[in-house]
């Protein structure tokens, strides 16, 4: 009897949560699009925005709430833009309030120094030579100030290795300790030749001799030497056509006939108030191949059979 009542208690149940699970499905539909129909963003609608009156300031009201007319610009003419030029400073090295000063080591007792002076501006630069006293010191005076280039050099004999490069303040006093060396006094050769003369061929090589001055602006430079004699002695690759010693030019050059011998590079040793040297040529190269002779044309279409 009680197994009975407990059994079907059990089905009952289970009826009951069948039945309620089979409701809950059939009105799913339902739930959700009502919820959904409240909430969702496609069911929002924007009412369009709306000008009231009250917002809009009328004509008679005062100039702090009206609007500002914008103007008219369909007159107006549109110039095209000026050039306007900088200003750019003078260069010019006196007129000022500065000093430069100093002392020059490396002179002999009989030199007759000076010091140039540069002043360098975006317009241009300037420059003075002020001269080195007995016991060398030297001072350039009532100066502008600004960017200079500063060196000392006697004439023909003596330079600075390079100039002192400084910037110099409006009013401000610098001491500056120069020095001149002398050129090396040694012979500089150099050699002008055809490039790559071909074997059988003459061709005139150049010797050119040459020895380091100071010139007038105090700059060491290669001037060419004058009239010496230069004696050359050629590698076998290459004959002497002409005199084995030549005076150089005006243009301080000795020229010399060879011709290629063989290929391969070459070298002359020359010699020139008691210095040598050796330098070298350049090399003889293979002569370029003949055309090849063109074939006669010939008569007629072909052989007659």
């Amino acid at each position: 009897m009680y197994w009975d009542s407990f059994i079907a208690m059990k089905f009952v149940a289970a009826f009951a949560l069948v039945f309620g699970l089979g409701w809950m499905w059939a009105s799913r539909d339902d739930v959700v699009s009502a919820y959904a129909g409240e909430r969702s963003v496609e069911a929002l609608s924007i009412e369009p925005l709306t000008f009231s009156a009250a917002t809009i300031p009328p004509d008679e009201a005062d100039g702090a709430m009206r609007l500002a007319e914008a103007p008219n610009t369909g007159d107006v003419r549109i110039e095209p833009l000026a050039f306007v030029e900088l200003p750019v400073e003078s260069p010019k090295v006196t007129g000022g309030s500065s000093t430069l000063q100093g002392s020059v080591l490396g002179l002999a007792a009989e030199d007759v120094a000076q010091v140039r002076i540069t002043r360098i501006t975006d317009g241009g630069q300037d420059e003075i030579s002020v001269p080195v006293e007995e016991d060398g010191t030297w001072i350039a005076e009532d100066i502008n100030g600004g960017r200079y280039r500063v060196r000392a050099f006697v004439p023909g004999l003596r330079a600075s290795n390079g100039s002192v490069v400084l910037f110099l303040n409006k009013g401000q006093s610098r001491d500056l300790q120069l020095k001149v060396t002398t050129p090396p006094q040694n012979l500089v050769f150099d050699v002008v030749a055809t490039e790559e003369p071909a074997v059988g061929g003459r061709s005139v090589v150049a010797i050119t001799v040459g020895r380091q001055l100071v010139d007038s602006a105090g700059r060491s430079v290669l001037s060419p030497v004058v009239g010496t004699p230069v004696t050359a002695s050629f590698s076998p690759v290459v004959s002497l056509l002409s005199a084995n010693s030549v005076a150089t030019s005006e243009g301080g050059a000795a020229r010399f006939l060879v011709r290629c011998e063989l290929e391969g590079t070459s070298s002359v040793t020359v010699s020139a108030e008691e210095q040598v040297a050796v330098l070298t040529i350049p090399a003889c190269v293979a002569p370029a191949p003949e055309p090849a002779p063109e074939s006669p044309a010939t008569e007629g279409g072909g052989d007659d059979g």
